[in-house]
């Protein structure tokens, strides 16, 4: 697990936060995309306030997202019952937590990743947790490690970096840097689901400029060719066609 520095600020979730993300009824996105995903963000009260449990995905060869943060969740297969029990079910097996419906405490906006051919390249549906319980998550053989980060930790304008695609290195991405030594980089999607959550609660995402914010709300209208991705990443949305 990663610790966070004492000098960080203090940043909670309120009672009144947490009903107002049950009681929001999410933008549904009924686009085409080449893959459909869930995932779970988890809150919990640390040292430094409210934090949510951020995943490294393991570096493997294979995997186009290798390396990469994220929160826990996956691919919508067809034997879940919905989009929610894809989350629920992917965070059990990544990181061994056994989110129930007393857990939950509702949904954001449907999100897509930039196009690729003109194509949504994924869909994600998110679902916010906060159990009131002790959790002692623990990665499988798909996570590298496991990162509590404080709503604190992205306030401060210092976090922000100058990140480029990893299949683009001229395309330029908003991110936030977690810990260097782990090449742990926060951006893209997992970001973008930040975004929206800081703008249902009217906080502002103070670790970016406004030029950077508007950059990552811009993510699904970028457009990739095919062609440009590497033989991973190819592989992989081509298998969605």
């Amino acid at each position: 697990m990663v610790s966070m520095s004492a000098k960080l600020g203090f940043m909670k979730i309120s009672s009144t936060d947490l009903q107002t993300i049950s009681n929001y009824r999410s933008a549904k996105q009924p686009e085409f995309s080449l893959m459909k995903a869930a995932v779970a963000i988890i809150l919990r009260d640390g040292e430094h306030g409210t934090e949510f449990l951020l995943m490294q995905r393991a570096k493997h060869e294979r995997d186009p997202w290798s390396g990469q943060m994220s929160f826990p969740g996956g691919k919508i297969e067809s034997s879940d019952q919905s989009a929610k029990a894809a989350a629920i079910r992917e965070t059990a097996e990544e990181v061994g937590i056994n989110l129930i419906e007393k857990d939950y405490v509702g949904q954001l906006d449907d999100l897509y990743g930039m196009k690729v051919d003109n194509k949504y390249s994924v869909h994600v549906e998110c679902f916010v947790f906060m159990p009131q319980r002790k959790l002692a998550p623990k990665g499988n053989y798909e996570v590298a490690d496991l990162v509590w980060l404080p709503f604190a930790y992205l306030s401060d304008p210092a976090h922000a970096i100058d990140f480029y695609h990893p299949a683009d290195g001229k395309a330029k991405m908003p991110a936030v840097m977690i810990d260097a030594d782990k090449e742990q980089v926060l951006w893209g999607l997992s970001l973008r689901m930040l975004s929206t959550f800081y703008e249902l609660l009217a906080w502002p995402l103070s670790v970016l400029s406004e030029q950077e914010n508007h950059q990552l709300k811009d993510i699904e209208n970028r457009n990739m060719s095919l062609d440009e991705l590497d033989d991973v990443r190819r592989s992989a949305l081509q298998a969605e066609r």
